[in-house]
């Protein structure tokens, strides 16, 4: 097995977790292979999510994909949630891949 550093992108996102499902459904269509998933709370323009800390309030899913493939979510995120239940960024990143 070879390692090598890949130029990609980290795209995470915080939405409510019921939208879970939707969410996970719709990035492994948009091309992501794998990714993480937690249960978040914090604070926000908004304030806190109702819940508490012993429910699960959000959910934050972090995928390393292609620069196309990043691109192709934040664009599918910005219309298919044009409220404030799901929010998103993306950054550039080195990781490391293993073939």
């Amino acid at each position: 097995m070879s390692a090598h550093i890949a130029n990609v992108k980290l795209v995470t996102i915080i939405a409510a977790a019921e939208l879970w499902d939707r969410l996970e459904t719709e990035l492994r269509r948009l091309g992501a292979t794998g990714y993480t998933f937690m249960s978040v709370n914090g604070r926000g323009e908004h304030g806190l999510r109702p819940g508490g800390w012993l429910l699960l309030a959000n959910v934050k899913i972090e995928t390393i994909v292609s620069p196309e493939v990043a691109r192709s979510i934040m664009d599918h995120l910005v219309r298919e949630y044009p409220t404030d239940e799901v929010m998103a960024y993306s950054h550039d990143v080195d990781a490391l891949r293993r073939r």
